[in-house]
């Protein structure tokens, strides 16, 4: 199912940027998401490009035992995920842009 953020970004000529995106906690984890820079009309016909996409298990350390060899695990608050993008824009002027992106199955 694809999806676009409400909000718009700016990214200036030749910048990166890295948007960071979640789910409420308790939903958060989307499976493989894919995402892209929707460049909002009007403004340049710039290329933004995806350079890369992650997903980073967020984690509370919920358990540390000492006295031997480390071992950590997550409190069961601690199991929700966030996703990360960075887009870089190819042209020559700066343009206003808005999230957009789906599952990848």
């Amino acid at each position: 199912m694809g999806w676009r953020v409400g909000s718009q970004f700016f990214i200036a000529p030749g910048a990166t940027v890295i948007i960071r995106f979640w789910w409420p906690a308790g939903s958060s984890d989307r499976g493989a998401q894919w995402a892209m820079a929707h460049p909002v009309a009007g403004q340049s016909d710039d290329w933004l490009m995806t350079e890369r996409v992650g997903k980073h298990l967020i984690c509370d350390v919920g358990t540390v035992t000492q006295n031997g060899e480390a071992s950590y695990a997550c409190a069961s608050t601690g199991r929700d995920y966030e996703y990360r993008a960075y887009f870089h824009n190819d042209g020559s002027a700066g343009c206003r842009f808005q999230l957009e992106g789906g599952g990848v199955t």
